[in-house]
């Protein structure tokens, strides 16, 4: 039997939950039941952002009872993209990182939540991991909606194309047409941004043919900020043209960009590159908000810019 109808607001149980992209897009229109995630900078800064109960764990060591307590009524996974990625080894549900994903499958059959919803870069479709899934989804009698989205469909700056799932014990809206409110870099940017994120002049000409850089007057779309940005050079994410020279976008100039709003913070103490990471494997908070607004509780949240 799948879990009860709770009465009031809708209860969600936020797994792989990061640094929180799922509470942020939310907002108050859910009660995150627990937010579970193994990384320890990851749930500082959700604490530090969000009120909701925190759990680190790793997923697959969670016994069915967590499941069943939790009485959540959505389930919202954005589980390691590594095993799907275009750089990884494509090892799909034999790589360790997909065991937790896995694990939480044979909880979901025997739980049934209403709702489930899922976030996965382009490689996840056509995967086994997404076979499976979809057997799994199949057979309890969800209803399922899919589909790839770029918050840049929206009208949002940052380019960050996903796979996006949702699926009902019961009906589904229509994928609502909405549009964000029309970004310009310059007013997302850090006041007195950090000197660390500047780049020597040598480096930039010895590497420029192969970066993408934007001016701070610039309309330009950013590329997809990945969690290896300041690392590697090439397909980690967009550079910078100021007056004093080019630089590296500070992982809160990419959270604005990714929707999390002007109050979200960062622990003061965080190092600027573990910062990076945790964004780049955060999510859209503009796509995130209109994949959950095809669930009838959250239609709210399709109206929002």
């Amino acid at each position: 039997m799948h879990c009860t109808i709770n009465q009031g607001r809708l209860r969600v149980l936020e797994l792989y939950s990061g640094i929180g992209g799922c509470a942020a897009a939310m907002r108050d229109s859910a009660e995150v039941v627990s937010a579970v995630d193994i990384d320890c900078d990851a749930l500082d800064v959700y604490r530090a952002n969000f009120p909701h109960p925190t759990l680190r764990r790793t997923l697959e060591s969670l016994p069915i009872a967590f499941f069943r307590h939790a009485n959540a009524d959505l389930w919202w996974m954005s589980p390691p993209c590594q095993p799907y990625t275009q750089r990884g080894r494509h090892r799909d549900l034999d790589d360790p990182r997909a065991q937790s994903f896995k694990v939480i499958l044979q909880h979901l059959a025997h739980v049934r939540p209403r709702y489930v919803a899922l976030e996965n870069v382009a490689g996840f479709l056509n995967s086994r991991a997404h076979h499976l899934l979809r057997e799994v989804l199949d057979r309890a009698g969800y209803a399922v909606n899919e589909r790839f989205l770029c918050p840049t469909e929206l009208g949002a700056i940052n380019r960050r194309p996903r796979f996006y799932l949702v699926a009902a014990l019961g009906e589904l809206r229509d994928w609502p047409h909405f549009r964000v409110m029309s970004q310009h870099i310059s007013n997302l940017l850090d006041a007195a941004p950090s000197p660390a994120t500047f780049v020597e002049e040598v480096w930039y000409e010895r590497y420029r043919s192969v970066l993408h850089v934007v001016s701070t007057e610039a309309v330009d779309q950013t590329r997809c900020f990945a969690s290896s940005y300041g690392k590697y050079v090439v397909g980690s994410g967009s550079y910078l043209a100021t007056r004093d020279g080019i630089r590296r976008f500070t992982p809160v100039e990419i959270l604005r960009q990714l929707g999390f709003n002007n109050g979200f913070r960062l622990p003061r103490e965080l190092p600027l590159r573990r910062g990076w990471a945790l964004v780049g494997n955060s999510l859209s908070v503009h796509a995130v908000r209109s994949v959950l607004a095809a669930i009838p509780e959250l239609s709210v949240l399709g109206g929002e810019s």
